[in-house]
């Protein structure tokens, strides 16, 4: 008989299902069904970052995840990846661990000592504002929802220690800032393409976009006032050509006692370093509704807190690097890693070029409110309105 029901896990005991099955399946059969967390911390004067990040493929019956450790131009990155079963629960692999310690208000985040880089640090993100959702992103390619994803992210303070080369060095969080985000569906490039499928350039409406100008942005951040309370700009968009409204769009801002006023129309006017497109600094203008029928204009200005640091993210699978991508099968048991001593030398640039995406640590000011904020870029092209300095 040809069984229809998973098997039963820890979590099956609670009243919490959403399907007629297990915790053990999820409804898609799509192999690029991905459940993620990923967490950017840095400190304000921009000495040091560090990067963590976990990746569930229940369809490929895959753990993977990164760890790493920026301080100036040098990058050091942990990788690890298992075979999910029968371990389907346990939110670790290798030396990098994730625990919930309680829900929207602490997790903890480790990565003890191991063969592939003399790293390792124990934190915990305590939160500072609510989790927040971004608008559902949906991309339909040749006729697939390439992507179907949901999206909150949060801001926090860390506490805890960071270790390089045997040197501990203490984590206080009136020095730190940080976000995370936790986001799960159907996600695009998610392990290697089948070799048989049709190119995306063969009978696709309006021709393929491979090589057109290209601009993504995401910001997220925590804006202070003198009164205490805190507020947070917020948003993503992609967009190809640069001509008409961007493919997708999400903005929002949102304040600590949980309201999101939604931004109607957003004009970034941000400079980018020639060399390695590395957003330096800028105006954001967003246009949210008044009172009424009205309109408001709010305007944000940014800038990078060291143009030196920013960690990529390719080295931690986010995109194809030494033939690995996050998802893929490496082994039952997986580790490896690198140093990287100039992160922004031009043949690392090079390298990156069409995957420049990084955690640029930020600070953010509107009028007398002031903090400090992430923002991952990429430019590909002669983007229109992009300024390169």
């Amino acid at each position: 008989m040809i069984p229809t029901i998973a098997p039963l896990t820890p979590t099956d005991e609670f009243l919490n299902h959403q399907i007629v099955n297990t915790h053990a399946t999820v409804a898609s059969a799509d192999r690029a069904w991905t459940e993620k967390v990923w967490f950017m911390l840095a400190r304000k004067d921009g000495s040091l970052a560090a990067s963590f990040g976990l990746g569930k493929y229940t369809n490929r019956n895959v753990l993977d995840g990164f760890a790493g450790v920026q301080r100036g131009t040098q990058q050091r990155t942990v990788r690890a990846s298992r075979v999910l079963r029968p371990q389907l629960e346990e939110t670790s692999v290798g030396p990098l661990s994730y625990e919930v310690i309680e829900p929207f208000k602490a997790i903890r985040i480790a990565l003890a000592p191991n063969a592939a880089q003399p790293i390792a640090f124990d934190l915990v993100f305590t939160a500072t504002m609510p989790a927040f959702f971004e608008k559902r992103d949906t991309v339909f390619a040749a006729g697939r929802a390439a992507s179907d994803v949901i999206r909150y992210h949060q801001a926090g303070t860390i506490t805890g220690w960071i270790e390089i080369e045997g040197e501990r060095i203490s984590v206080a969080p009136e020095d730190w800032f940080g976000f995370r985000d936790h986001s799960w569906g159907v996600r695009e490039h998610v392990g290697k393409d089948p070799s048989d499928l049709v190119p995306g350039n063969i009978g696709a409406t309006g021709g393929s976009k491979a090589g057109q100008p290209y601009h993504f942005n995401w910001l997220v951040s925590q804006i202070d006032r003198p009164d205490g309370t805190s507020y947070d700009l917020a948003y993503y968009f992609r967009d190809f050509g640069g001509e008409g409204p961007p493919e997708f769009f999400s903005g929002y801002i949102n304040e600590s006692d949980g309201t999101q006023i939604p931004i109607l129309h957003l004009y970034p006017e941000i400079a980018y370093r020639q060399g390695d497109k590395a957003a330096m600094h800028g105006r954001i203008t967003a246009i949210v509704a008044g009172k009424g029928k009205s309109v408001e204009e709010r305007v944000f200005e940014i800038e990078a807190i060291d143009p030196e640091m920013g960690f990529r993210l390719l080295p931690g699978m986010y995109g194809p690097w030494k033939d690995q991508i996050h998802g893929s099968f490496k082994g039952e048991d997986f580790l490896d890693g690198e140093c990287i001593d100039d992160v922004n030398a031009s043949e690392k640039t090079a390298e990156n070029y069409r995957w420049q995406i990084r955690d640029r640590p930020v600070r953010i000011r509107e009028g007398a409110n002031s903090g400090f904020g992430d923002m991952e870029s990429i430019i590909i092209g002669e983007y229109p309105g992009v300024t390169l300095v």
